[in-house]
């Protein structure tokens, strides 16, 4: 599920309206918005892609903070924010870690 789109209007300010209006293109397409997250599966602990490190040209305005989640079984899923690429890593990066290792916890709690 991607979600929180929106939120990236509040830095409208900072990217014009033509590169919000492709990136919100992409999240309807999902296609490469999926395929990046499924490196981030392969991956262990947080994953950042600032810019052109993503490999898709939409998101090189963006950051990407990523990290996977998992049951006893392995990894179920990724949590992410995608923001500008001056977020505030040092906020986003720990909450990114924090949310997935609450997930993970969550997931093999439950018997």
């Amino acid at each position: 599920m991607i979600a929180g789109e929106t939120n990236l209007m509040q830095h409208g300010e900072k990217a014009s309206v033509d590169k919000l209006k492709r990136l919100f293109e992409a999240f309807n397409e999902k296609r490469d918005m999926l395929h990046l997250l499924d490196q981030s599966l392969k991956a262990e602990g947080i994953q950042i892609f600032i810019g052109q490190e993503s490999g898709y040209h939409i998101l090189d305005d963006y950051s990407v903070v990523t990290a996977p989640y998992s049951s006893e079984q392995g990894v179920v899923g990724v949590v992410g924010v995608i923001g500008p690429m001056r977020m505030a890593y040092e906020r986003v990066i720990p909450l990114v870690d924090l949310t997935a290792k609450v997930l993970s916890s969550a997931l093999n709690s439950r018997r």
